[in-house]
């Protein structure tokens, strides 16, 4: 395949993508095409009409032409570089984690808490809450063991000072100072898996509320093209899955 020019003719855009087109349908980087579109320029001058010689602007597009298809490979490669360097970025403040716990919404992991003591009888139970998307009067949070049947309900009211805290707007920790393991009648509960719901009102109308479980970080996985934190046997979960670190 060859590619003319008549004497004194500009070469257009086409003429700069059938230059791409060249050394048996491989592949060009700018370079390759900036070699042949020079020879061609050169080829254009040495037999341009000297009554009629290229103009100035002539000359400059031709040449703005091959230099947009270089600048174009070289933000590319630089698009490239920059991209790699945040991805590792990410991985390293993902590995940064392991160890930590986090605060994830229970509708997808699972609304639980785990409950367990030592042989002094110490009781230790992991981390729940709950999200809301505004202020709330009344806050109601259930828990029950796998049969169903409710161990211990706890209630915060805004009108409450003890407790009005826990009704704002935003991400709500209860940690062991919240529920310390035991039933409404002071009795320790068994080891294991605890359900529990959570429900809001604000002047009797019921208000859109997320509950939050605990996990903690074991490793970062990579999944889908995408790096993932791995939560043991409660799963793996994106960063923008994480509500609050702990």
């Amino acid at each position: 395949m060859g590619i003319t020019a008549s004497i004194n003719e500009s070469l257009d855009n086409s003429a700069v993508g059938e230059l791409a087109k060249l050394t048996n349908g491989k592949p060009q980087n700018s370079g390759d095409i900036k070699d042949g579109f020079l020879n061609i320029l050169v080829a254009q001058l040495k037999n341009q009409d000297p009554t009629n010689p290229m103009q100035n602007s002539e000359l400059t597009s031709q040449i703005a032409q091959i230099s947009t298809v270089e600048g174009i490979e070289k933000l590319n490669k630089t698009l490239g570089s920059i991209v790699g360097q945040m991805d590792n970025n990410h991985t390293m403040q993902k590995v940064a984690l392991i160890g930590r716990g986090i605060m994830v919404s229970g509708n997808v992991y699972g609304n639980e808490i785990l409950v367990s003591s030592n042989e002094k009888g110490d009781i230790n139970t992991t981390a729940f809450g709950y999200e809301l998307d505004r202020p709330a009067d009344i806050i109601k949070v259930t828990i029950k063991n796998k049969s169903g049947a409710v161990v211990r309900e706890m209630e915060f009211n805004k009108s409450d000072p003890n407790s009005s805290a826990y009704c704002g707007a935003g991400v709500h920790v209860l940690n062991s100072s919240i529920w310390d393991g035991k039933d409404a009648d002071g009795n320790a509960v068994g080891d294991g898996a605890y359900n529990f719901t959570i429900s809001a009102s604000q002047q009797d109308q019921m208000l859109m509320i997320h509950p939050l479980r605990y996990a903690q970080v074991n490793g970062v996985v990579r999944q889908e093209n995408s790096t993932k934190l791995d939560l043991g046997l409660v799963g793996t979960a994106n960063m923008d899955e994480v509500r609050q670190f702990l």
